[in-house]
């Protein structure tokens, strides 16, 4: 893994600015390579073709007396600077010192002991069967193309490097805003404290980078505030839990205690056994209605689906009754109420309210009414005839483990908080007013949007 890391971090030592320079020079290669070579190609045949030209003219002349050419060529001594070679049906008629051989009428090339000759032969002026072949050696000419192939690998090379320096300076300027974006980058301080922004202009590239960036640096704040968040309520929930739930055990313990070092008679046990069943009771709803508060802050949106409010109260009504035989309860409802939402959370909201009704406020009588108000959003309220909540306390009662004045004994203190969390979750609220019935009416509005869902952090403290 190390040996991995080691060769990544090889592969990405080069700088950007380095790389579009070696890609200015490499193209700049590409193309001189391309135009050196065409320029030698049409050097070396505008060499040949001017060789062409000399013999041309000098066959011109020598054409019209290629014999007494020949002899005035020998009598000025052996020349190697040009060759005339006069046949008649084949047999050799005059020839200087350097005898060419026998050619086609044209152009030729040839080599001759181990030189290079530009040879014409024509037959221009001459009687029939005769031919006059003239030759010039290459040397100069060949002297005059290599001389100029150095001269433009030297302006190829020399481009190449121009075009890497360019690209060194110029491609500084054009990598300068990924600069200024790793430097803006780096220079964060990772806190999870929010920042501003980096912001490069200039280059669309670096723009469309800096806006991925600023998204990914959002997301990440987002969640190290979310895991932050998350694990403040961790450890909020766990101490006050403990602490709600170190009493009843304390209890337990207790009573377990005096039953076993205790000689008590049957009136007295049966107490002591009454007492440990109640602590027992409510340790169990306390840890169910935990569970059920976990459960709710690990809600997501895929989780929400279409839900009819108006079936809910029904089953919740009905269930009530049945569970506390003292308890009517009417409805009073819109024949169909449909909202997207959560209807396991919806229907732990209405059984909460009706069992903190009939065991907290002892009430006999409730009325669950349901509406949609003409902005959309469906009001659920439950009134009853109970003892009520204190208007100081009609706040607090949401928070997790509180327990009103009036509550009875044997609660967890959490099933309001979860009323309030159902209705957080679907993005409305939680209240209590004074009822018509002579206690009070616990009122959820659930607005008819989009469900954008809130932080468990957030709906906590909301």
């Amino acid at each position: 893994m190390i040996r991995r890391a080691g060769a990544l971090r090889r592969r990405r030592s080069h700088s950007l600015r380095t790389r579009v320079a070696t890609a200015a020079a490499l193209g700049a290669f590409i193309i001189a390579a391309v135009l050196s070579w065409v320029s030698v190609r049409a050097l070396e045949r505008n060499n040949l073709a001017q060789a062409d030209q000399e013999l041309t003219l000098a066959s011109r002349l020598v054409s019209l007396q290629p014999v007494l050419a020949v002899g005035l060529l020998s009598f000025v001594g052996p020349n190697k600077d040009i060759a005339v070679t006069v046949r008649d049906s084949g047999k050799v008629l005059a020839t200087t010192s350097m005898r060419l051989p026998e050619l086609t009428t044209g152009s030729h090339t040839l080599t001759v002991d181990g030189t290079q000759w530009r040879v014409l032969t024509n037959t221009q002026n001459q009687p029939a069967g005769r031919t006059v072949s003239l030759g010039i050696p290459l040397t100069q000419a060949y002297r005059n193309t290599d001389e100029q192939r150095r001269w433009v690998l030297l302006a190829a090379g020399l481009a190449v490097a121009a075009a890497a320096g360019l690209g060194w300076v110029f491609g500084g300027r054009a990598v300068r805003p990924i600069v200024d974006l790793t430097r803006q980058v780096g220079a964060r301080s990772g806190t999870g404290e929010p920042e501003a922004p980096v912001d490069v202009a200039g280059v669309r590239e670096a723009e469309q980078l800096a806006e991925a960036v600023n998204s990914l640096l959002y997301r990440v704040h987002r969640a190290q505030a979310a895991t932050a968040a998350a694990l403040e309520t961790a450890r909020d929930f766990a101490a006050v839990s403990a602490h709600e739930l170190r009493t009843p055990l304390t209890a337990m313990r207790t009573d377990l205690e005096v039953l076993r070092t205790l000689h008590l008679d049957e009136a007295q046990r049966t107490e002591i056994l009454a007492d440990l069943q109640r602590s027992q009771g409510r340790v169990e709803a306390t840890l169910s209605a935990l569970e059920r508060l976990a459960a709710g802050e690990l809600t997501g949106e895929r989780d929400h689906v279409e839900t009819d409010i108006a079936e809910l109260i029904d089953q919740s009504a009905h269930d009530a009754m049945r569970h506390y035989p003292t308890l009517s309860v009417r409805i009073d409802s819109d024949p169909e109420l449909i909202i997207r939402g959560l209807p396991t959370g919806l229907r732990l909201a209405l059984d909460n309210a009706l069992t903190n009704s009939a065991r907290h406020g002892r009430a006999t009588e409730a009325v669950v009414s349901a509406h949609r108000m003409p902005d959309g959003s469906i009001v659920i309220a439950i009134d009853d005839n109970g003892r009520g909540i204190p208007p100081e306390e009609r706040t607090a009662v949401f928070d997790r483990f509180f327990r009103g004045s009036q509550a009875g004994r044997g609660g967890s203190g959490l099933g309001l908080a979860l009323v309030a969390q159902q209705a957080q979750l679907h993005g409305g609220r939680a209240y209590f007013d004074d009822g018509t019935l002579g206690g009070v009416r616990l009122v959820l509005v659930l607005p008819n949007r989009p469900i954008t869902l809130t932080e468990p952090s957030d709906a906590r403290h909301t």
